[in-house]
């Protein structure tokens, strides 16, 4: 129990107190992570809220932490030099990649969110594919980054049962947002050397608006 308060209090903004940093509990994200920082967003989304509503909603439930790595990162694919680029992610200022990249995803991941079940697979979908894409990753710098990695190396396959559940109500949305999710994540990792931290910030992003953007247009079960 201990370890699952301190995986909420990392990865929710939900004030859990008395919860020390560990992910001994990694492999709970997509199983208890996910469904409770999905749990109100849906529920407006059902209720009748804005799919902009639902969605800050979500994002105000992980506490903004990974859109902060998305923008960071979106800032430091615009240096070409890698130790450059490295730095670029330590600085608190924000420039132009950082804005854009935090912009175009919430906008067009707004734009194609229509039902609360799309909202839950997608963040269920995002924690499964962080969780399975850390267990193959290698840090480059030590933090939360690399005891996440090393966390995800001996746990990554409680990722594949969630993955399963998706690919069977959703197969070809699961595969093109799988295949979409490691492109986008190859393109940091390669560039920056490895992840850390806003890396993997970056993927549950982007991994989550790949999951709702394609929902919208590859043929999926009729609760979409």
């Amino acid at each position: 129990m201990r370890c699952l308060k301190s995986l909420l209090a990392f990865f929710t903004a939900f004030p859990i107190g008395g919860a020390e940093l560990s992910f001994k509990c990694v492999w709970a994200l997509p199983y208890v992570a996910a469904p409770i920082i999905a749990a109100i967003p849906t529920t407006l989304l059902y209720l009748g809220a804005s799919p902009a509503i639902a969605y800050i909603a979500l994002l105000a439930a992980t506490g903004l932490h990974h859109l902060d790595g998305l923008a960071d990162v979106g800032d430091a694919l615009l240096v070409r030099d890698r130790e450059a680029a490295r730095r670029v992610l330590e600085d608190p200022r924000r420039g132009t990649g950082g804005i854009f990249a935090v912009t175009a995803v919430v906008v067009t991941t707004a734009a194609h969110l229509h039902s609360p079940l799309q909202l839950l697979l997608g963040e269920v979908f995002s924690k499964s594919t962080a969780l399975l894409f850390a267990g193959f990753s290698k840090s480059f710098k030590p933090g939360l980054g690399e005891a996440f990695t090393e966390a995800a190396k001996r746990q990554w396959p409680a990722a594949l049962p969630a993955l399963a559940v998706l690919a069977y109500l959703a197969p070809v949305t699961t595969a093109v947002s799988l295949a979409t999710s490691a492109l986008l994540y190859q393109l940091a990792y390669r560039h920056l050397g490895g992840a850390n931290g806003d890396v993997y910030g970056y993927l549950l992003e982007v991994s989550r608006s790949a999951f709702v953007i394609w929902s919208a247009y590859v043929p999926v079960p009729t609760a979409f």
